[in-house]
């Protein structure tokens, strides 16, 4: 991606761009809070201690205070992983298990009991409709399969869905937050302090900097590691070859040049290989 593409990605970036959304929730904690209240208000949540990312990059200037998942603590020390999530990968239920997993690990202090485990939430916000129901909030648990007894793990996943079309059940506060996820359509104060937070962050040379950064990197790294990948797979197949080769009765010799002829890759390559699995 050039720098004329990293500028249009940038100007067309908004609440649910991943980078953006974090900067948001994590730097606004009046938006945090009425964000959570009206996802669960069940829990009539009135205070929040603490927001913070786990995942925050300290390793370039430039990049300091670049979020990515948000994480919450209440006033009654539960605790909140927010996730912003516009394409469906198809992984949401092991996504879910991660974080919830994340949570967990950072609930119990060394020597504390589990009995003493506070209740985690993991909310994900999708720009698509996950359940396939149409509805706006969708929620999880664990139960017994022969008889559906409910186990309390106290352990909360919530699943939102932008594209919602029936909004029957849900307050008027989050209809209008999922419809300005949707379609960035201003109907209630937080959402006009939502996009007024975005507008003045656009304004900002400095998060620009770091925005475009970010995603440079970003795509260094995918490509990367899409090239060890097809490397990793390629010496895989090499391998498989040899043994399969060497059981047939063929010397290192006759192993190279067969694999060498046919396949893209040299004859130095192919013996590499074969002494890492031959030669001790």
């Amino acid at each position: 991606m050039n720098r004329e593409e990293l500028e249009k990605k940038w100007e067309k970036a908004g609440f649910k761009d991943s980078v953006i959304f974090a900067w948001v929730v994590s730097e606004n904690k009046d938006i945090c809070l009425e964000i959570l209240q009206i996802i669960l208000p069940e829990l009539n949540i009135t205070r929040i201690v603490e927001i913070r990312s786990e995942d925050t990059r300290k390793d370039s200037r430039v990049l300091r205070g670049v979020r990515f998942d948000v994480y919450v603590e209440d006033d009654k020390g539960r605790m909140y992983d927010i996730e912003m999530q516009v394409n469906n990968n198809h992984d949401l239920g092991k996504r879910l298990s991660y974080y919830q997993s994340n949570l967990v690990r950072q609930s119990l202090t060394e020597g504390q009991s589990f009995l003493e485990k506070v209740d985690t939430y993991v909310i994900f916000i999708c720009d698509y409709d996950f359940g396939g129901s149409g509805l706006p909030r969708y929620t999880t648990r664990l139960i017994l399969d022969e008889n559906g007894k409910t186990i309390d793990t106290g352990e909360h996943n919530v699943i939102l869905n932008a594209k919602a079309k029936d909004f029957a059940g849900v307050s008027e506060k989050l209809k209008a937050f999922l419809e300005y996820v949707n379609s960035s359509l201003i109907t209630s104060d937080l959402t006009q302090r939502i996009e007024t937070s975005v507008e003045n962050l656009k304004k900002s040379v400095e998060r620009k900097g770091s925005y475009m950064t970010y995603e440079q990197e970003m795509l260094t790294r995918e490509y990367y590691a899409r090239k060890e990948g097809r490397e990793e797979g390629k010496k895989d197949l090499l391998e498989k070859s040899i043994k399969k080769l060497s059981k047939q009765g063929h010397d290192k010799a006759k192993i190279v040049e067969m694999i060498s002829s046919v396949n893209d890759v040299s004859q130095d390559e192919v013996s590499k290989v074969y002494d890492e699995i031959f030669v001790k």
